[in-house]
């Protein structure tokens, strides 16, 4: 089979609902463009039909490819599950609810064409082409929690937890075997690691809007993801990243 320009990857748990929309829009867009691409969704121990409807639509596209978890195993650990399964010189992975539009990717295929190892949607970069909708509050802790992570872990970055971003297959591949959070708080340990070992990351301002029915819990997994950090401090002083 001919190594894919790009995969796209989709963590995705019980998300009967909203998750079949949103596919058929990404496999049109991407239909339309001309470079190959797969799809992978990693299904992360749903106890729903998210399986049984992804296997359903790989029936009508070829394009598309399912990897399940016997459990579910976080959002981190699904996104890794997917990173060691793609096969694309390029990797985006994305959130189910579809919040990020994928026809967003253009915004981070132009950075990577710029030098980019690794390109990252941001709700939080100001930009007269892109619009952010999402609740006040939810603002609100974003702007305090992005505030601790350039503090404690990843300098000059404005949104770590945005849920779209490219990594070349070498920077993947390098990576993501590193990477030991499981939880939401896996963003932040990918970037502290791209830093670390060199690789050249860009923040690139994309459209966004809440999408009804989030899986995260501002307050309780704001403290999670905290939790998450600190414990990268520590591997880091570990020497386990090595």
């Amino acid at each position: 089979m001919k190594t894919p320009f790009l995969s796209f990857i989709i963590p995705a748990y019980n998300e009967e609902q909203r998750l079949p929309s949103y596919l058929e829009r990404v496999i049109g867009f991407f239909a339309g463009q001309p470079y190959s691409f797969e799809i992978v969704v990693v299904d992360d121990g749903s106890s729903d039909g998210t399986t049984a409807l992804v296997k359903a639509l790989m029936a009508q596209h070829s394009c598309l490819r399912l990897e399940t978890l016997d459990r579910n195993r976080g959002k981190g650990f699904a996104v890794k599950t997917g990173m060691s399964a793609a096969k694309g010189q390029l990797r985006v992975f994305a959130d189910a609810d579809g919040a990020t539009p994928v026809e967003e990717i253009r915004r981070l295929l132009d950075a990577r064409e710029q030098g980019a190892d690794i390109a990252i949607g941001s709700r939080a970069m100001r930009s007269d082409e892109c619009i952010v909708q999402g609740r006040v509050h939810r603002k609100i802790m974003g702007t305090v929690f992005n505030g601790l992570i350039r503090a404690l872990a990843v300098r000059g970055i404005h949104d770590s937890q945005c849920g779209f971003k490219l990594f070349t297959a070498s920077a993947a591949e390098d990576i993501f075997p590193r990477q030991r959070s499981a939880g939401f708080g896996f963003d932040v340990e990918l970037l502290f690691l791209a830093r670390r070992l060199g690789y050249v990351v860009v923040e690139v301002p994309v459209n966004w809007s809440d999408v009804e029915g989030t899986k995260v819990r501002l307050v309780r997994d704001s403290f999670r993801m905290l939790g998450e950090v600190l414990r990268i401090r520590l591997h880091h002083i570990a020497g386990d990243y090595l």
